[in-house]
């Protein structure tokens, strides 16, 4: 009997988390798997449950994009990497980056059948795994005005949060960010810098909302993207935001677009920094890619 382990952030989905959880482990249940259910935090999971007597088939994880990085993280730190299970989501956060890049939607009446069957005959790819500043990060982070936006948002909210909520965050982050100077490195080599402008670091073309700011960005390159603009007002920002709805942001004068694994973003002052959608502090920044691959099993 193989084992699955299922996360779920419970009051993900408006309060569905709990339900869909339940739902599925019966299910997988009565396909045979030995589930090991923890609703709980991951962080609070200690490690030898998550381990437990056999490495598990796979890592079901309902929620958002926070509960998938925080369950990766856990993943890392109790296997060796050569024994790391995939990871299937079921998406219930607000952006849910990883699963729009990976064209996962399993809300449909039919998702838990199809989940089950995707257990029992996965398809696996494998996303390249970096740490900035320490953390966990899988798809993006950022330094300047979007970190300013997120760390906004982190301290207004109250609870679950959808997209309208990110409408007060864009509007204080309009009207008091200060665009410091920032210098950039990669492979120990500088870059872009120092001057006012905005970082952002990439392991897939979808950023944020949609825009393909960092094109040419692959999950399972084993390289980085890392994309700095050049921008020092609001009225360049309101700019670069036309151009990056079309794709021209790249030909903006300064701007720079490499490829790496190691990045440093340094700055006189400390800039706000977002990991995957969620405030990470303030520079400096230090980006490593790590060897290691994570798996998701996709529809």
């Amino acid at each position: 009997m193989d084992d699955v382990i299922l996360f779920a952030n419970a009051i993900a989905g408006r309060g569905r988390g709990n339900a869909i959880a339940s739902r599925l482990a019966d299910a997988l249940a009565r396909s045979g798997y030995a589930v090991r259910a923890f609703l709980e935090s991951p962080d609070k999971v200690p490690l030898d449950q998550i381990r437990g007597k056999r490495s598990p088939r796979v890592v079901v994880v309902v929620g958002g994009d926070g509960t998938l990085r925080t369950v990766a993280e856990r993943l890392l730190q109790a296997f060796d990497a050569q024994a790391l299970p995939p990871l299937l989501v079921v998406p219930l956060g607000t952006a849910n980056l990883m699963a729009k890049h990976l064209g996962i939607n399993r809300h449909h009446p039919a998702a838990t059948a199809e989940i089950v069957t995707a257990i029992a005959n996965p398809k696996v790819v494998y996303v390249d795994a970096s740490r900035a500043n320490g953390q966990l990060f899988l798809l993006m982070a950022g330094a300047g005005m979007d970190g300013h936006i997120i760390h906004e948002l982190d301290r207004l909210r109250v609870g679950p949060i959808d997209l309208t909520h990110y409408a007060l965050p864009v509007a204080l982050a309009m009207q008091k960010y200060t665009y410091p100077a920032v210098t950039v490195a990669v492979d120990g080599k500088q870059i872009f810098g120092p001057e006012p402008g905005m970082v952002f670091i990439a392991n897939a073309a979808e950023y944020g909302i949609g825009f393909p700011i960092l094109p040419q960005a692959r999950t399972d390159d084993a390289l980085l993207d890392i994309c700095a603009v050049p921008c020092k007002s609001r009225g360049e920002m309101l700019n670069l935001l036309l151009k990056a709805a079309v794709g021209e942001h790249l030909d903006v004068e300064g701007a720079r677009y490499v490829k790496g694994i190691h990045i440093r973003v340094d700055a006189d002052e400390p800039v706000p920094v977002q990991v995957d959608g969620e405030a990470g502090g303030f520079t400096p920044l230090e980006i490593e890619l790590l060897p290691t691959k994570v798996g998701f099993i996709v529809p």
